[in-house]
This record gives structure tokens, sequence and C-alpha cells, in this order.
């Protein structure tokens, strides 16, 4: 009987625990979010920072995401990792740099580089990861009432890509 009331205890108190994860998601800006089913997608709103896309000493590309004075919309779709495997992991992560006082913008294929946009393909995928500069797509960001619409279609020719579109409703508290 002993073991049942522990049990039962440590229950509720990793349920509660839960419940707080899912009110904080709330709290973060998230409106709306398409994810494929076998993952988790989340999307952020990094303030007041800038992004360089550098290359390292193999010619790759990878992000430096400093302080400045732009805002960073940073897209993450992660698949749920797969059961007994040892490099099981996939996730892809798009970022989208804009500077602050033009959030409103229409860009298409070679123009997508006005706002640092990258993809990144991150799995044990020998030749097919990376950070990427997006060059096909387009993007547009509109507003109505306090709620940006974030809408974004792109391809990547370099590596196979899973997410392909991204509709994001989002709002910006001062």
């Amino acid at each position: 009987m002993k073991y049942l009331y522990i049990l039962i205890t440590c229950f509720l108190a990793f349920s509660c625990n839960s419940n707080q994860k899912v009110l904080a998601a709330k709290d973060a800006d998230e409106i709306t979010i398409y994810c494929p089913k076998d993952g988790i997608c989340t999307f952020e709103i990094l303030k007041s920072k800038s992004l360089k896309i550098l290359k390292d000493e193999f010619d790759n590309l990878y992000p430096e995401i400093s302080d400045g004075d732009n805002i960073i919309l940073k897209f993450e779709y992660k698949r749920n990792e797969i059961p007994n495997t040892v490099d099981g992991h996939y996730s892809e992560l798009i970022y989208v740099e804009l500077n602050s006082n033009k959030l409103i913008i229409e860009l298409e294929n070679s123009k997508l580089q006005e706002v640092n946009l990258l993809f990144a393909r991150l799995c044990f995928c020998r030749g097919q990861t990376g950070y990427y500069k997006v060059k096909k797509g387009k993007l547009a960001i509109s507003k109505e009432n306090d709620k940006y619409q974030f809408n974004l279609e792109f391809k990547i020719d370099e590596v196979p890509q899973i997410i392909t579109s991204i509709n994001q409703t989002f709002t910006l508290n001062k």
C-alpha cells in the first residue's frame, strides 16, 4: 500500500509539471502551428538579436546569433526519435532575420537572402546534413490588428526536406 501511495504521488507531481509547460507555450506568442504528426514543432521570436551566416574551415554554413536591433523568427521541426536506434534524431530549422522597423514584407527567390533565410537539416544523414541558404521560395508577412501572418513556401535543392511551407500567426508583445 505504501508503494501505491508513492506511485500515485509521483504521478500527480509529474502531471502538474506537464500542465505548466503547456501554459508556458501559450504565453510564448504561439498561436497556430502546422506540424507533421511524427514530431514536434516550435516557433520562437528572438527580439533584439542579429543573425550572421558564417562558414567554417570546411566551407559549411552555420548561424551565429548575437545581440542586435532585429527580430529573428526561428521555426523548428523535431521528429520523434526512432526507437532502438543510436542516431535516430532528425530536425529541421528555419531562421528569418527581420528588420524591427520593416516587418511587413513580400520576397521571392534570390531576394529571400535580404532576410538571411536559412534552412538546416540536422541528422545522421551522411552528406545530407547542414545549413543552407534558401534561394527558391516565397515569403510574405502581413499584419492585421495586432497579429502578424507569416507565410513561407520554399524548396531546397541540396538536400531532401520535410517542411516546405510554414503558415504561422504571431504577436509581438512590447
